[in-house]
């Protein structure tokens, strides 16, 4: 009967994991980025759609930030991953050879804004806007409940639209064969604005900005930390996730076990032998045979302050002098170790033979 209850309630979970990510991913959703595949009330799907209405091929840039070559209209919707330097490279370019940006983002990505000299004043403004020059067609006013940071215009920037307040709105600049056109508000081309007012009519002019070529709407910088196009994202891939998380919990509430326990293994103490043959691969390899005679010359010599008495940290002047005095002939058995020492130079069999020496006058008993 327990078994039965647990495999009811890990099928519960799986069940409301797919509601979640239903809800969580469907197109009616907000959008508050803007996405062209969205159907909320913040979405761009009706611009998506009113492109492929007008007679332009449409594309969505969504694996990867490769565009086609111009010329072509690329929108881009307020960026959730930021533009990398080499995405800005390559949007600046492609401008530059004939290709028409539409940029609308509530706050300009710093990358984008240094490419194309897009400068906002950090003064809000009341979306209530009419035509500064006859750039667009039609537009009587433009209105969305909303406010924004407008832009302040370059000199070689021109103003598209302005607000009652005289704040500009949106601005346009030619840029060699590309031209590029910054909207302040992205709001007024969203789903449910476009039947105020004149923002119906403002997404036809921008539409209009290049007749008959392809339009393109950026997606790929819509993702969180990655390019969008993958199955991460999707209603189905968060559909997986959600269903992954809920298996894990079901087997932790049912008390399964993932796999055999396997026994943790004990750290097994090091042989001295097996660390002195470690350093002295080391003195081998980085050529320290100065170094080891060093080491071994100043063991020997605090081994036998420490056999006479003296302190380990005596200098090397007053332990000759105190052990010529005390031990005359293990002072001298020690000098001539020294000069064996030092004349050893790169042989190696020279070097062993020193230490050696050094080492039999340090530890007379360990030697015998």
């Amino acid at each position: 009967m327990s078994n039965r209850r647990g495999w009811l309630l890990l099928a519960g979970l799986l069940l409301v994991a797919g509601i979640l990510a239903v809800v969580a991913g469907s197109p009616g959703s907000d959008s508050p980025e803007h996405r062209s595949d969205n159907d909320g009330f913040n979405g761009t799907s009706a611009l998506r759609q009113l492109a492929g209405r007008l007679g332009h091929p449409v594309t969505v840039i969504g694996a990867s930030f490769e565009l086609p070559d111009p010329p072509a209209i690329l929108f881009v919707f307020t960026p959730v991953t930021p533009f990398s330097k080499e995405d800005a490279a390559r949007l600046s370019t492609w401008v530059t050879k004939g290709g028409t940006l539409v940029y609308a983002d509530d706050n300009t990505d710093t990358r984008v804004a240094i490419a194309f000299s897009l400068h906002r004043v950090q003064a809000p403004a009341a979306v209530d806007a009419f035509p500064a020059v006859p750039a667009l067609h039609g537009l009587n006013e433009v209105r969305a409940n909303t406010v924004v940071n407008p832009y302040r215009p370059q000199p070689n920037q021109a103003t598209v639209l302005v607000t009652a307040s005289g704040a500009a709105l949106a601005i346009e600049e030619k840029f060699a064969q590309g031209r590029v056109l910054a909207l302040a508000a992205p709001v007024l081309v969203v789903n449910g604005n476009l039947e105020t007012a004149d923002d119906g009519r403002l997404a036809a002019d921008l539409l209009g900005l290049a007749p008959g070529q392809a339009v393109l709407f950026d997606e790929f910088h819509h993702n969180p930390g990655g390019a969008s196009g993958t199955w991460t994202g999707t209603v189905w891939g968060d559909a997986v996730i959600w269903a992954i998380i809920a298996v894990f919990l079901g087997l932790v509430i049912r008390g399964r076990a993932f796999g055999p326990r396997i026994p943790l293994r004990g750290n097994a103490d090091r042989s001295s032998g097996e660390y002195a043959a470690a350093v002295g691969h080391l003195l081998r390899q980085s050529g320290g045979r100065q170094l080891a005679l060093k080491v071994a010359g100043e063991a020997t010599r605090r081994s036998l302050a420490g056999r006479l008495g003296l302190s380990r940290d005596i200098t090397r002047g007053r332990f000759s002098e105190v052990l010529a005095q005390r031990a005359p002939a293990l002072a001298g058995q020690y000098e001539a170790a020294e000069r064996e020492a030092a004349a050893a130079g790169e042989s190696e069999s020279a070097l062993l033979r020193a230490a050696r020496r050094l080492h039999a006058l340090a530890y007379p008993i360990a030697r015998r």
